[in-house]
């Protein structure tokens, strides 16, 4: 082992421009250090190798022999994310590309079965039977959403990592994005794949988003920033759609988080299934409006006649930050999500995330249980404290730091800055363009040690998702064969299913 030579890799590898670049140094790296060898060894403590080395025996011979049949049967079996705990972080953190060879193979090999069997003549297997196996297995298997929290100016890191995972075709259809995530997802969600890339490119995004207005405002019970400012930024880059408008237009399900401005009301989050008329750029000013920072937000629906007017307005919503930052639990029920990838910026967080299933000293362990037992003591203390507090101004401010220390700000896979590169200083600043190109950088650079962890994780369903729009298309186009069904119900249709696609 070249000490050197380690060291020098290692300093390639911080400075590396590309994914491709940092990809072929990380493997020159775990050459050099004899970590390659770890990965062709197939055994390990942090999962099950006999088990994914019997299924893969199984379903390559049943290829091989072409015993169709028995193979679909063998899938029916089940298809499951995280067989033997072939996805824990563990398996991702001790090279530094990719996992163990056998996981790699037996991923690659369900994804050829999978392929096999769509392709399979309607003799063997009919059509129906097919589809509703590709159902099921997208139902059982999951599918897996990205998480952008707030951060404020750190949420152009966001920016990174989503020009990273587009850039590999690993972004999820599902997106969730609470303040300065919002703007992000809000992005994600409203603009095609061929716009994305311009968007990435970062030469038209605005470096005036934010306009101070005097600290004397905040005594006075005013905005310290300009929210109007902020909005008409917002709209140089966030088209004037509504959640619906945005899913027919990208196919990417995008949901945004919003916290109540009075005590007693309940936070929601923003999507094409729960308020597919209501526009997102006000959904995101919502998100976006941090107490003290920027006024509350009323949201703007589109009503039956196409024009814009209020929705429900006797209530205005504040920073989604404050009550849901990763809605991993609303995902979950609505769109079958079992797998969260999460990229997270927020000062107050980022110190404390460590990824799900990692492996624990007991040290780390104590420390962990220490952690969550004072959490649940002060979310205990601080909802007691609120149920008795007579003044409601106090009252609001409590159930929002009560909110705040209850979340999970951590998920599957999780995605954080290295704040060492980060100037706190500039939290609420103006960006100037080199800053905006720094922080990107930042973000797409933490990516790339998860790519091969995020493509392997979610390998099986984006391949079960492209089967079933195939399959599905044809299935619409039987139902609608004769010239029975209308162009325009023929469109409402597929955009009904692609819909209940989403939340199925």
């Amino acid at each position: 082992m070249n000490s050197k030579k380690i060291k020098s890799l290692q300093l390639d590898l911080d400075h590396a421009e590309t994914y491709e670049e940092w990809r072929d140094i990380a493997i020159e790296f775990d050459k050099e250090t004899g970590l390659e060898e770890w990965k062709n060894r197939q055994t390990s403590e942090h999962y099950d190798h006999h088990l994914i080395r019997l299924r893969l025996n199984k379903l390559k011979d049943l290829r091989k022999r072409r015993e169709d049949v028995e193979l679909f049967y063998t899938l029916n079996e089940g298809i499951h994310g995280n067989l033997g705990g072939m996805g824990r972080s563990a398996l991702y953190n001790y090279t530094k590309f990719g996992t163990k060879k056998l996981i790699v193979e037996y991923i690659d090999e369900v994804v050829a079965a999978l392929v096999h069997i769509s392709h399979m003549e309607n003799e063997t297997i009919n059509f129906a039977e097919k589809l509703d196996f590709f159902r099921r297995a997208s139902h059982c298997f999951g599918r897996s959403a990205l998480m952008l929290s707030g951060g404020a100016n750190f949420g152009m890191f966001h920016v990174g990592v989503a020009k990273t995972l587009h850039e590999q075709k690993l972004l999820p259809t599902v997106i969730s994005g609470s303040s300065a995530g919002s703007v992000v997802a809000a992005v994600l969600g409203t603009h095609s794949d061929e716009e994305l890339i311009d968007y990435f490119a970062l030469e038209d995004i605005k470096h005036e988003a934010m306009k101070f207005m005097g600290w004397k405002k905040i005594f006075k019970g005013e905005a310290l920033l300009d929210g109007e400012h902020l909005e008409e930024s917002m709209a140089k880059f966030i088209p004037e759609l509504t959640f619906e408008e945005a899913f027919e237009k990208t196919g990417r399900a995008i949901n945004i988080t919003i916290s109540p401005a009075k005590l007693n009301h309940e936070s929601r989050m923003l999507n094409s299934i729960s308020a597919p008329n209501v526009y997102v750029r006000k959904g995101v000013l919502a998100s976006t409006a941090v107490p003290g920072l920027f006024p509350p937000v009323t949201l703007v629906a589109k009503n039956y006649d196409g024009e814009p007017q209020p929705y429900n307005p006797s209530r205005q919503w504040v920073d989604g930050t404050l009550s849901n930052d990763l809605p991993a639990k609303r995902l979950s029920r609505i769109y079958g999500v079992n797998h969260f990838i999460a990229s997270q910026v927020n000062p107050h967080v980022v110190p404390f995330v460590n990824e799900k299933g990692q492996a624990q000293g007991i040290r780390q362990l104590i420390a962990e249980i220490s952690a969550k037992t004072t959490k649940n003591i002060v979310a205990n203390v601080l909802k007691h404290t609120t149920s008795n507090m007579k003044s409601p101004a106090l009252g609001y401010f409590l159930t929002q730091v009560h909110a705040l220390v209850s979340q999970d700000y951590t998920a599957d896979i999780n995605i954080t800055p290295n704040f060492s590169t980060l100037n706190p200083v500039k939290l609420f600043a103006n960006p100037d363009p080199q800053d905006i190109i720094n922080i990107v950088k930042a973000g797409e650079r933490s990516t790339w040690p998860k790519v091969e962890w995020i493509r392997n994780c979610t390998k099986i369903s984006r391949t079960l998702d492209s089967i079933l729009e195939v399959m599905e298309k044809e299935e619409l186009e039987l139902l609608t064969s004769g010239g029975k069904t209308s162009k325009a119900k023929t469109k409402k249709i597929n955009n009904q299913e692609m819909r209940m696609k989403k939340a199925s």
